[in-house]
């Protein structure tokens, strides 16, 4: 069969896109991978994409163009894994074909040839038709696993210091504007522990000419997989998104940080997206959305507590400052056994690996699991 998979952003192409190509591959099918617009888009996913050795490779490029192609595509099935469903939509009926729609966030589609996957009965809410089947990103992070990733990983050696990773995200306008708030963050850590490990955590996505800046900030950047680099840290700080649930997988405990002083630069979609961009309008619209949704998830902003009954990860947010952030960090790292209890609680709310092979499961048997 051929199988065409529809992605986005990212997180979408390396987290969900990876496993779920790798086993259709194993499984001896065709696949055809389309990378649509994305507000979130590094400037880099389709070299990556080039590394997951599918067979066709399309985009990414303007809605319009991606819009008119997709009625050329011949499938037998489409997977829609990130970006707007209408994309995935257009071309199931163009095919006349099945449509797979796996989203951390699903909601109710008007229309009758959609299958819709989660990851966790959480996330589905009390969308009946929706079914939970794990979280691809954890077969992402196993195969992340190799002896030459894990040599990248030189720590200073002091066995008695913790170790901080810090991860910027794959966004290049919000690395740029939040380096001088981390270095911050960095120099009131030295204060409070001097011999403190640190090290930024960068994806393929970012060019490695970016490295140097990072390097001459004293934080130690190296580009490599989340499945090895968080299983050799200690404690990380970092944003909402899907890096917490990468985390939560690897156990590593950490504080989710989003303050309010940044919320300019993360992007907004759709007519909303557009108002945002208005000098004074803008920013309240930002502020307004970001509390609608923190609202709707009662108080918390990490992926690992929206499906969690109690706080797991540690969380700030809001109107607060470079030295709120590292002594909530100092607090936590040097607290062995706050530690070992989030780490052991997030592995429990890990769940599963094998989502990516009932994805395909699904898909193949024509939507019967």
């Amino acid at each position: 069969m051929r199988i065409t998979i529809l992605t986005n952003g990212p997180g979408e192409l390396w987290g969900w896109v990876r496993p779920v190509a790798t086993e259709l591959r194993k499984r001896g099918h065709s696949v055809s991978l389309w990378i649509l617009p994305c507000q979130f888009a590094s400037g880099h996913e389709r070299r990556a994409a080039s590394l997951l050795a599918v067979d066709k490779l399309e985009g990414p490029a303007g809605a319009s163009k991606i819009w008119r192609d997709l009625t050329l595509e011949k499938t037998d099935a489409v997977i829609q894994l990130g970006g707007d469903i209408m994309f995935g939509q257009r071309l199931a009926k163009s095919a006349n074909v099945s449509l797979t729609w796996y989203s951390y966030a699903p909601k109710n589609i008007k229309f009758s040839g959609v299958r819709i996957l989660t990851a966790y009965q959480k996330q589905a809410g009390n969308l009946g038709k929706v079914q939970a089947i794990g979280d691809l990103v954890k077969d992402a992070l196993q195969m992340d696993l190799n002896e030459s990733e894990i040599k990248k990983w030189d720590w200073p050696k002091d066995e008695n210091s913790p170790r901080l990773l810090i991860l910027p995200g794959s966004r290049p306008m919000i690395r740029s504007a939040v380096l001088e708030w981390v270095c911050e963050v960095h120099k009131f850590l030295r204060a409070r522990i001097p011999n403190i490990r640190v090290r930024a955590l960068f994806s393929r996505f970012m060019p490695e000419s970016e490295l140097e800046i990072w390097q001459k900030a004293g934080l130690n950047p190296v580009i490599s997989n989340a499945g090895v680099a968080m299983r050799q840290a200690d404690y990380a700080l970092t944003q909402p998104g899907t890096n917490t649930f990468e985390m939560m997988h690897c156990g590593l405990p950490g504080l989710v940080i989003a303050p309010e002083k940044f919320s300019r630069f993360v992007p907004l979609s759709g007519v909303l997206g557009i108002l945002a961009n208005l000098p004074i309008l803008g920013r309240k619209l930002r502020k307004i959305g970001a509390l609608r949704v923190i609202k709707r998830w009662n108080g918390v902003i990490s992926l690992p507590n929206r499906i969690s009954d109690k706080k797991i990860l540690n969380e700030m947010y809001g109107d607060i400052t470079p030295l709120d952030v590292a002594n909530s960090i100092c607090e936590d790292i040097t607290n062995p056994e706050k530690l070992k209890f989030t780490h052991d609680e997030l592995l429990k709310l890990s769940g599963q690996s094998g989502a990516a092979s009932r994805l395909c499961d699904i898909v193949l048997s024509g939507g019967q699991s």
